[in-house]
């Protein structure tokens, strides 16, 4: 099974032009995931005559692996268990590189995909003489002495790729996956992006407390094969046996007439699934600090209603709106929203809130008779957000709205629809800024989201800045020390 997986790893490897020989990606991957015990020359190769020069290359491939097993991102890789998709876009930024510098400039070769039946590379080892013989390996022996010579970028490569990044993927699980070539090459972006680190740092400051959320589970008091009443309607098998006791003629009247008696089993009501719909902004007001909480946010607050069994949407917008992703949480094999796109994304179509926000009033109605559900509407964006009041309405007769605002270094937030949004969270600066504050503000967003999710939002709610609301509460608190002081005084 595992040259199975190294055989789809190089066929993933080949969708993107990288057909590089079988041994290396087999090598390579299975440090990934399996520890580094079988590094060495395999058994039924030892015997085969080379040159001298070949075989010092096969013992220079052979340390540089017994190196790259003891690198942490190794070790690491091997505790998180990295799926397939996530070990062959490791595979791809690592050898990518060096399999270019081999080839040079010319004709790329074609990578004929490996077949993936388990009784071909069933027994290979004795096989293994035979098969290297029969076969022309000058390109095998040509790229075996160019990783010789390319040892030192080899290590420096797999070392230079971030660890932290890689724990977030693995977290996802299949919310990380790249099946498809693009899927991979986002992927790619992802490890080589400083900016999609910065990401990936704020995540993991909220996923721990996130991942802990579990669905509410509920226990029953009567039997699952017991009843609770009659009924004029039912199944056959439900029928009351009294009912048979009637003469044929009279007992087929009844039946006619709905008059006959069936047991009734007691209706267990289904827990309700709300539908949550988060669209984030990627204009060019969003860049630095505040894209980075936005898309933090967006992507733990996605998991956490996800793992309490929540439908989501989730599209990024700037002058016109981009493609959904959909995730239900019911559904077993569907993974949620793709990571590796959130992370990487780059919106490059200015701003224009009027006509987007048109669309998103379309679409939600849409959803929402489709689904049969009144969906939350989710806002990130900035205090610059200008949307006509007609267009707010429209989404406010369909939907219920959460608007979360970064606010810029100096500046307030003055849009004149805020009183029209159920829910109002302001992000000041310190809280963008400051590391500590920054996850403590985004967590109390998750947590009051994800309270909406279990009631419904009474019209007119508004949450204060943190400014704000430590000021409310010093006001409370001068308030009932005074009350106090007045009726220790003997006051009515």
């Amino acid at each position: 099974m595992q040259i199975l997986r190294a055989a789809h790893w190089r066929n993933a490897l080949a969708k993107v032009g990288l057909p590089v020989p079988f041994w290396v990606v087999h090598d390579l991957g299975t440090l990934l995931i399996g520890a580094p015990d079988a590094i060495g020359a395999r058994a039924g190769l030892t015997a085969i005559q080379v040159p001298p020069s070949v075989r010092q290359a096969h013992e220079a491939w052979i340390e540089t692996l017994e190196e790259l097993g003891n690198t942490e991102v190794a070790e690491r890789s091997r505790a998180w268990r990295l799926g397939d998709d996530l070990v062959s876009v490791i595979l791809l930024r690592v050898l990518g590189p060096i399999y270019e510098r081999h080839l040079g400039p010319g004709r790329r070769p074609i990578g004929v995909p490996l077949p993936l039946d388990p009784e071909v590379y069933t027994n290979l080892g004795p096989r293994l003489n035979g098969l290297f013989s029969n076969a022309d390996r000058n390109p095998d022996v040509q790229f075996l002495s160019h990783l010789a010579r390319e040892r030192l970028r080899l290590v420096t490569s797999f070392e230079q790729i971030d660890l932290d990044t890689l724990r977030l993927l693995g977290m996802m699980g299949a919310e990380a996956s790249a099946a498809s070539a693009f899927g991979m090459l986002d992927l790619l972006d992802v490890l080589g992006s400083p900016e999609a680190n910065d990401v990936v740092n704020f995540s993991l400051d909220l996923l721990p407390s996130v991942l802990e959320t579990r669905r509410a589970t509920g226990v029953q008091t009567f039997s699952v094969d017991g009843y609770a009443g009659l009924e004029r309607r039912g199944t056959i098998d439900s029928l009351m046996l009294s009912e048979l006791a009637f003469d044929e003629d009279l007992f087929d009247q009844r039946f006619v007439e709905n008059e006959v008696f069936y047991y009734a089993r007691e209706k267990q009501r289904e827990e309700e699934r709300r539908l949550h719909y988060i669209v984030c902004d990627a204009t060019a007001s969003m860049r630095g600090q505040r894209s980075v909480f936005a898309r933090g946010l967006a992507l733990t607050l996605v998991k956490k209603l996800l793992l309490r069994g929540e439908d989501v949407y989730f599209r990024f917008f700037d002058s016109r709106l981009y493609e959904v992703q959909h995730a239900r949480a019911k559904r077993r094999n569907e993974a949620g929203v793709d990571v590796p796109y959130v992370l990487s994304f780059k919106g490059e179509h200015g701003r224009n809130y009027a006509k987007v926000f048109a669309l998103l009033a379309n679409d939600l109605s849409r959803v929402a008779k489709r689904e049969k559900k009144t969906p939350i509407l989710y806002l990130l964006t900035h205090a610059e957000c200008h949307v006509p009041i007609e267009t707010i309405e429209r989404l406010r007769d369909v939907a219920m709205l959460y608007g979360i605002f970064m606010l810029p270094s100096t500046g307030k937030l003055d849009l004149e629809y805020l009183p029209r949004l159920h829910t109002v969270q302001v992000v000041d600066e310190a809280a963008l800024t400051q590391r500590e504050a920054r996850a403590d503000r985004a967590l109390a967003i998750i947590d009051d989201a994800a309270g909406e999710a279990r009631t419904s939002m009474p019209p007119g709610r508004k949450s204060l800045v943190p400014s704000e609301a430590k000021q409310a509460k010093d006001d409370l608190a001068k308030a009932e020390a005074e009350l106090d002081a007045y009726l220790r005084g003997g006051g009515a």
